[in-house]
């Protein structure tokens, strides 16, 4: 009966084994939708080093002449940095100044081309508590785009609509509390929003006041600017973000940038990971037999999970360093795996039935694979925090592979052992396990070695204190 339990347990992980490697590498269209799953190794961030990306170099002017140029580009350069990192488009970004020039270089979407043009195109907006009307055509202006800091991409999940999100300066905070005291001490909920001129055919939309603070949100209502379509909004984003700069960015040269190892560097990856991954399942079967086989398959959990947790962390992103960190986790995981097997060979060598060099293995190996795992994680740790960012791939991917190995290596690798005991409990040539010609079976947990022999002689206390030299 047992056997047939661990044989069906086998069964359904194997089964779910392959199921999570496809998910991981195979991408397929999501039945019934337009949308497209790319499997957990695809949707994982990459960076302009291996997936390449685009490079612009803008020239910059100043919108007022009295400002000083250097400190007004180093301003912008700000203001792009943080219009980018909300809208998450773009996992890598580099923004730099280049004598009065701007250069960016962020790393390859499909959108990437458009949206450094959209950075050339300035667009003011005007936002007032009055709306301009057949009587009314000059309202009150209370905010503009020097109060603007930058603007981002939302989403109204309520009416499944793309807003834009406004973030203000200091100084346009202020102006917004006085916006808002005003509209409470008229009884309005509501602001109105204008691009380029305050007028009927440049109306942006309505901007609900009653749960404002310091970001104003809308939903664009321009014909232009289609709220349901995101790239459109996006372009509105980046178009106020531009007109918020303290210069004007004029585009001089847009270019690719290749991959640091060629236009084949993630097929390169590719080929090293699954010759590290093919050779060291070949070492765990060739010297560990069965153990070896268990050894695999227990990473293979450890990789899908691995690329699962890639995927989902949102701010790892995988360069050349965090390929190295993949690598050195992987082997990490592998190592776990050799301890806990290495601690069964000594047990099963010095006289123990298999079922208890299987007990006494996983019970040694704990403190080994914990320290050994806690130290890499306290180190990668010291790496991130310290490290020049071109290290931090490597220390976050390294950090959590070794997590993620303590859970496999405890959690799943014990599973597997455990179940394996009903099939085999006899045969110790299938697990490569031997012992020396001198030495017998013993059938308890505890080696006793006895007082004042100088022989090393194991007395098996079970079997009434027989003595194996």
């Amino acid at each position: 009966m047992l056997k047939k339990y661990s044989i069906v347990n086998y069964v359904l992980l194997i089964i779910i084994a392959i199921l999570g490697v496809l998910l991981s590498v195979c991408p397929f269209n999501v039945p019934a939708s337009t949308d497209r799953y790319n499997g957990f190794i695809g949707a994982i961030e990459k960076g302009i080093d291996v997936n390449g990306g685009v490079s612009a170099i803008y020239s910059a002017e100043l919108k007022d002449s009295q400002s000083d140029l250097t400190d007004s580009i180093d301003s912008s350069i700000s203001q792009i940095v943080d219009a980018f990192e909300h809208n998450s488009n773009y996992p890598e970004l580099y923004v730099t100044r280049q004598g009065d020039k701007v250069r960016i270089e962020v790393s390859s979407t499909q959108s990437t081309d458009t949206t450094l043009d959209y950075l050339a195109s300035p667009r003011e907006v005007f936002i007032t508590l009055d709306e301009v009307s057949d009587t009314l055509t000059n309202p009150e202006v209370f905010l503009n785009s020097d109060d603007i800091s930058y603007a981002y991409v939302g989403y109204d999940y309520d009416n499944s609509a793309y807003t834009v999100n406004l973030e203000f300066t200091s100084l346009g905070k202020e102006k917004l509390s006085r916006m808002l005291t005003s509209a409470e001490n008229v009884g309005k909920e509501t602001a109105y929003i204008y691009i380029d001129e305050v007028n009927s055919d440049n109306s942006l939309g309505q901007i609900t006041l009653t749960d404002a603070e310091d970001v104003l949100v809308f939903t664009s209502t321009n014909s232009s600017f289609s709220s349901s379509n995101n790239m459109q909004t996006a372009q509105l984003a980046y178009n106020i973000t531009s007109g918020a700069l303290d210069v004007n960015l004029t585009l001089l040269e847009k270019s690719n940038i290749s991959p640091a190892l060629g236009k084949n560097t993630l097929l390169f990856i590719g080929i090293a990971c699954i010759i590290t991954i093919v050779l060291t399942f070949a070492f765990l079967i060739v010297r560990y037999g069965h153990l070896g086989l268990l050894g695999s398959l227990s990473l293979v959990f450890y990789l899908v999970l691995f690329a699962f947790f890639m995927q989902a962390i949102p701010f790892i992103l995988l360069n050349l360093s965090a390929v190295f960190g993949c690598i050195f986790a992987f082997l990490l995981a592998t190592v776990a795996n050799t301890i806990i097997f290495e601690k069964i060979r000594e047990e099963y060598a010095i006289g123990k039935k298999i079922h208890l060099s299987f007990k006494g293995g996983l019970k040694k190996s704990l403190w080994p694979i914990l320290d050994s795992h806690i130290v890499v994680i306290l180190a990668s740790a010291l790496i991130w925090i310290f490290a020049p960012s071109a290290l931090k791939g490597f220390a976050i991917c390294l950090m959590l592979g070794a997590i993620v190995s303590i859970f496999v290596s405890l959690v799943i690798t014990r599973y597997l052992l455990n179940i394996y005991l009903p099939l085999n409990s006899t045969k110790a040539k299938k697990l490569h396990l031997y012992r020396d010609k001198n030495v017998k079976e013993i059938a308890t947990e505890e080696v006793v070695i006895e007082e004042g022999n100088s022989d090393g002689v194991v007395t098996d206390t079970a079997n009434g204190g027989n003595n194996n030299e």
